[in-house]
């Protein structure tokens, strides 16, 4: 975006910065007008100590305006601890995606007087643990915590600074796995609250059964969870796997969720009355292939569901381990609904030729979306392994599209695509030879306007500006719209 229009926005009330890099992000304050800011999301890719104490200045500085209501900060540590945070900030909402030492954390809560909702992306903050708390902050109704990984005494220090919680959620390991406790500790000291979502993944040392998982479901069976407070509690785990066993509050509470088909899971619950919504949560899916799926293996309470068990899911990846084979696509159907997916992503170590057909029916597949924006077909090692096939894959992209990762090994497949995709906005060719690259490079230079073309991690990135016409492949002429 130019200076000149960034400078035309006065009034500017939300602004998101998504990977970006320091000098540009310093770059852009100072064309930015932040009077009338009331939310403010930050994420730092690149990093430049030059750049350090400008960045601050201006982080300060937003911290400040009298209108800021939510921030989400996805920078280093180093970067918050040094904030100058206002006596009487205004944000209600913040939300914090990486690492933050305890104190920087009480320096903020201590500034944020109005702060109703916390999110903390990463671990619980260190050295909670070896000192004496006196100060709480009782402005703070609504905590989550994900990637949780402590003992459950500094777990609990930290919610004993926060006695008026009304929801509260937790995602990561071990600290919720004795209902009574729970309890115990909730009615002394969380009185009000109402909502508690968790999902933990627990190892233990031997494997469990189905009894085992009983006698851990008990202590969440007494009349405060069932009754009182109507939180109902999952446990499962995989009979191939069974040192490690997840437990949850229904409906699962997690936005993401990964799922393998490999073995037979055992489910216990604590209430008999479980809810059509269980994953209505779950918008992003990792479904791990590790095995062979054939028509006589899908489990038959899949195939005979009337509505996904999957329902709300709009970003999918697909993992494919070892060499599955897939004879029947109701099997997606029965776990997803393809009309809602947006974005999807499909991964092995190597695709190659034995996995021509599968990859063809899965794009055809995704086709029926009509909101998907997003496609990405990605080989980790040996992207030649695809070159046989790689025509018949470019030629069904899904028309849809506005983004996609391929590799590509040749001009003529970027004809084809560009032909098919005209809403096509940023393209991502995964390319083994540098002459190729280089010859991507150019062709984009001398057929569109304004396009920007880096070269990143063994990618050509395009963002495509407005396409000249006629538009010359290997000295033959397409036409393509403007669109």
């Amino acid at each position: 975006m130019s200076s000149v229009r960034l400078r035309q926005m006065t009034r500017l009330q939300s602004i998101t910065f998504i990977g970006i890099n320091e000098l540009q992000l310093n770059n852009m304050f100072k064309r930015i007008h932040l009077n009338f800011l009331t939310s403010f999301t930050l994420h730092i890719e690149k990093y430049d100590d030059r750049r350090k104490k400008t960045t601050l200045n201006f982080l300060s500085s937003i911290m400040a305006q009298s209108n800021l209501r939510k921030v989400e900060l996805n920078i280093r540590n180093d970067r918050i601890s040094e904030i100058s945070w206002p006596l009487h900030c205004r944000i209600e909402h913040l939300i914090i995606n990486e690492n933050i030492t305890f104190d920087n954390l009480c320096k903020i809560l201590s500034s944020a007087s109005q702060l109703r909702k916390l999110i903390l992306k990463q671990d619980l903050p260190t050295m909670i643990d070896h000192r004496k708390l006196t100060s709480t902050f009782p402005q703070i109704t609504s905590l989550t915590i994900e990637q949780l990984d402590v003992p459950i005494d500094r777990l609990e220090s930290l919610l004993m600074l926060t006695p008026s919680l009304i929801y509260l959620k937790l995602i990561g390991k071990e600290c919720v796995t004795d209902g009574k406790r729970w309890e115990q500790f909730i009615q002394i000291n969380l009185p009000h609250l109402d909502k508690f979502h968790f999902f933990m993944d627990i190892k233990k040392p031997i494997g469990q059964t189905r009894e085992d998982l009983q006698i851990i479901l008990d202590s969440f069976r007494s009349s405060f969870w069932t009754k009182y407070k109507k939180w109902f509690i999952a446990g499962v785990f995989n009979i191939n796997r069974p040192h490690n066993i997840q437990l949850y509050t229904i409906p699962i509470c997690k936005s993401t969720l990964k799922y393998e088909l490999d073995s037979e899971k055992i489910f216990v619950y604590t209430s008999l009355d479980i809810s059509p919504s269980l994953t209505e949560h779950i918008n992003e899916l990792n479904l791990s292939l590790k095995m062979q799926i054939h028509d006589n293996t899908i489990p038959k309470q899949l195939l005979l569901r009337i509505n996904p068990l999957f329902p709300k899911v709009t970003k999918l990846q697909i993992e494919f381990e070892y060499k599955p084979s897939l004879k029947s696509m109701e099997y997606f159907r029965s776990l997803i609904d393809v009309s809602q997916l947006v974005e999807v992503t499909l991964t092995k170590h190597y695709f190659n030729k034995s996995d021509e057909i599968l990859l063809c029916e899965i794009v055809h597949f995704i086709e029926r979306s009509p909101n998907l924006t997003s496609l990405t077909i990605h080989s980790s090692y040996c992207k030649y392994e695809m070159y046989p096939f790689l025509d018949n894959i470019c030629s069904i992209i899904p028309r849809q599209i506005k983004y996609l990762q391929l590799a590509v090994n040749k001009l003529d497949q970027i004809e084809m695509i560009l032909d098919r995709c005209q809403y096509l906005s940023v393209v991502k060719f995964e390319t083994t030879r540098l002459k190729l690259s280089a010859e991507i490079i150019h062709w984009f230079t001398e057929n569109t306007i304004d396009s920007t073309v880096t070269r990143q991690n063994g990618c050509n990135v395009v963002w495509i500006g407005k396409r000249k016409s006629p538009m010359i492949f290997n000295h033959k002429r397409i036409k393509l719209s403007d669109d």
